[in-house]
């Protein structure tokens, strides 16, 4: 039960300091730049949060105790190679020369608009298309430790009772 209001806990704060950023270096990005500010607010938006997040979480001592490291770089791989290695087997036509890649599993959080696509996620990312990320991230990612979690949990239990 800890680990999951700790999970809501992570959630709840990283949309708000998410929307927060957003907002803010959209602004700023905005009166610099001028209308090609959406190209480069998002990632900016999404890096400070994730440096802020880390920041309170160690200052903070939140997840101390609740949250495995094994287990917690175990599900990030697990969402990574999953990622690279399902491929998208249906592209989406966008116009009459770009291709829509979306890589995820089980949501797709990755998606690729490229010219000269495959279906696997490595070329595309080698190609010069253009990437997008979403939150269905964040969602696999919990989804992955839930189960790593309970898969090691099971098998701590068989190894007590042999």
């Amino acid at each position: 039960m800890r680990v999951t209001l700790e999970s809501f806990r992570f959630v709840f704060i990283f949309f708000v300091l998410l929307t927060v950023l957003s907002v803010m270096s959209y602004m700023i990005y905005y009166s610099i730049i001028g209308d090609n500010a959406e190209r480069y607010y998002g990632w900016t938006a999404a890096i400070g949060t994730f440096v802020i997040m880390l920041f309170l979480y160690r200052n903070k001592g939140w997840g101390k105790g609740y949250i495995k490291k094994s287990i917690l770089w175990l599900s990030l791989v697990l969402v990574v190679l999953l990622a690279m290695f399902i491929p998208d087997l249906s592209p989406t036509h966008l116009h009459t020369d770009r291709f829509v890649y979306s890589y995820g599993f089980p949501f797709n959080f990755l998606t690729v608009y490229s010219e000269s696509g495959s279906k696997f996620l490595t070329p595309n990312l080698l190609s010069s298309g253009d990437v997008n990320m979403s939150i269905g991230i964040l969602l696999n990612f919990i989804i992955f430790y839930f189960v790593v979690r309970f898969i090691f949990g099971k098998r701590k239990h068989f190894d007590k009772t042999s």
